[in-house]
C-alpha cells in the first residue's frame, strides 16, 4: 500500500508477537492493580495467589520488554503513511515513554517486594522451584517507609502507563478511522499489507537476552534461598528428670504436627524437637502437671511463601526466642477423656490455653495419650506484619500431639 511516496509496510511476525504478548500482559496488570486496590472483591483463599500472580507477570512483562527492545534494535518500525511534524513528533514520544514505562513499572514493582521488611518471597509461577531474588538495596531502605514510598512510585508510574495505553490508541484511531491509513493493520497478522523483512540476528539476541535475565534472576533466586534463614534443627532441649508417678515419653513413637489455613488450603508442619516432663494420675489429678519445652529451630514449615519467613522477626523469631514452652497445672475429666489448663509461651508472650486429650492406658503398663489445642496466632506477633487481618494466614492454629509413654523408673532402681 502506498500513501504519498512512501510504501506502508507491516510489521514482522517477531514484532507482532511481542507486541501483543506485551500488551496482553499490561492490560492484565493494570486490571489487576485495581483489583488489588479492592481486595474485597476477591475470595479469601484467592487473595494470596492474586498478588502472587501480579508479580509473575510483572516479571515476565520486563523480560519480554528487553527481547522487545532488542528485536527492535535490529528491526527498525517499518515505513508509515505519512504525518504531519507535530503527530509523528507525539507519536515518538509516546512510543518512547512507553518503552521507559515498560522497564520502569516491573521494575518499581520489583522495588516494592525488596524494600518490604515482611520478606514474603517472589516465586515465579507459585513454585518453590523458581525463587527470585530481590534487589540488591540498602538495608535501611528495607523497611515499612521504604515500602510505601516504592509502592506509590509504582502506582504514579502504573497510571501514567494507563494514560499513555489511551493516547496510543486513541491516535491508532484517528489515523485509522479519520485519516483512513492503515495503521491498526500495521500490527495485525492479517490484511494485505507487505511485511517488514526479518533480521535474522535478532532471534538469538531477543531470546538470549530473555533467557540471560530470566535465567541469572532464577539462578540469583536459588543462592539467595540457601543464605536465608532456616528453620533447621538443633540439638533438643534437655531432657528433664522423672518425678515419681511420672511418664517417660517414646519420642520415635510420638509425634507433634500443627495445622493452619493459608490461601484457602490446609498448611502443615511438624514439631521435631521437643522434651516432655508429665506426671499423671487419673487417678489423683489434683496431683498431675506436664511441661513441654519445644525448639523453634525443629519447626517445619509447609508452604514456601511461609517458610522464609517463619524464623524472622514476624514469626518465631527463633534468634531471640529459640524455645517455646507449655506449661500444664490444672487436670479435669471431660466427656471426651481429660482437659489440661495452663499457658504456652511463644517469643516471650504468655497467654492461656487448654488442652483436650485422651489417656488410654496399655496392657504393658505404657500409655497412649492424643490430643490438641487452639492458638491464636496474633497473640503472640505471629504474622502481625505480614497479615495482620488474617487474610491469608489463618489466625488459629491447630496443634495435635499423639504419645507414647512408659511410667518413669522408681528412684533409686
Amino acid at each position: 500500500m502506498r500513501t504519498g511516496s512512501a510504501e506502508v509496510r507491516g510489521y514482522n511476525a517477531g514484532a507482532m508477537l511481542l507486541h501483543w504478548a506485551i500488551a496482553l500482559a499490561i492490560l492484565f496488570q493494570l486490571a489487576g492493580g485495581f483489583v488489588m486496590m479492592r481486595l474485597d472483591v476477591l475470595p479469601d483463599a484467592g487473595r494470596f495467589a492474586f498478588f502472587q500472580w501480579h508479580k509473575t507477570v510483572g516479571l515476565l512483562v520486563l523480560t519480554l520488554t528487553l527481547a522487545r527492545i532488542a528485536w527492535r534494535l535490529l528491526n527498525p518500525p517499518p515505513a508509515h503513511a505519512p504525518m504531519s511534524r507535530v503527530e509523528a513528533g507525539a507519536a515518538h514520544l509516546v512510543h518512547g515513554l512507553f518503552y521507559a514505562l515498560m522497564l520502569l513499572v516491573p521494575l518499581s514493582g520489583w522495588f516494592v517486594v525488596s524494600a518490604s521488611p515482611t520478606a514474603i518471597p517472589t516465586l515465579l509461577f507459585l513454585s518453590e522451584h523458581l525463587p527470585w531474588p530481590n534487589l540488591p538495596i540498602p538495608a535501611a531502605w528495607r523497611s515499612e517507609g521504604g515500602e510505601s514510598v516504592a509502592a506509590t512510585l509504582h502506582m504514579v508510574l502504573a497510571y501514567s502507563t494507563l494514560a499513555l495505553l489511551v493516547l496510543h490508541v486513541a491516535g491508532a484511531l484517528k489515523h485509522s478511522v479519520l485519516d483512513r491509513q492503515a495503521s491498526f493493520r500495521r500490527m495485525m497478522p492479517v490484511g494485505h499489507l507487505p511485511r517488514q523483512s526479518t533480521a535474522l540476528l535478532a532471534i538469538p539476541l531477543a531470546v538470549g537476552l530473555a533467557t540471560l535475565f530470566l535465567g541469572g534472576g532464577l539462578a540469583a533466586g536459588q543462592g539467595e534461598s540457601a543464605k536465608a534463614p532456616a528453620l533447621a534443627a538443633r540439638e533438643a532441649p534437655a531432657a528433664q528428670p522423672a518425678e515419681a508417678g511420672g511418664w517417660v515419653v517414646d519420642k520415635a513413637a510420638s509425634r507433634f504436627t500443627y495445622e493452619a489455613s493459608f490461601s484457602g488450603k490446609p498448611m502443615t508442619g511438624d514439631i521435631a524437637d521437643w522434651t516432655a516432663a508429665i506426671r499423671f494420675d487419673p487417678a489423683d489429678l489434683a496431683r498431675a502437671s506436664a511441661r513441654i519445652e519445644i525448639d523453634a529451630a525443629s519447626i517445619t514449615v509447609g508452604d514456601p511463601f511461609v517458610r522464609s519467613s517463619a524464623p524472622g522477626p514476624d514469626g518465631l523469631d527463633i534468634a531471640a526466642h529459640p524455645s517455646l514452652a507449655v506449661a500444664l497445672d490444672r487436670f479435669e475429666k471431660s466427656e471426651t477423656g481429660f482437659r489440661a489448663q495452663g499457658t504456652v509461651t511463644i517469643k516471650g508472650q504468655t497467654a492461656p490455653i487448654e488442652v483436650p486429650f485422651t489417656f488410654e492406658p496399655q496392657a504393658d503398663g505404657s500409655a497412649h495419650v492424643a490430643g490438641s489445642a487452639v492458638i491464636d496466632r496474633l497473640a503472640f506477633g505471629l504474622g502481625t506484619k505480614n497479615d495482620p487481618a488474617a487474610q491469608w494466614l489463618g489466625r488459629e492454629i491447630t496443634v495435635r500431639f499423639d504419645l507414647r509413654a512408659a511410667p518413669a523408673p522408681a528412684l533409686g532402681t
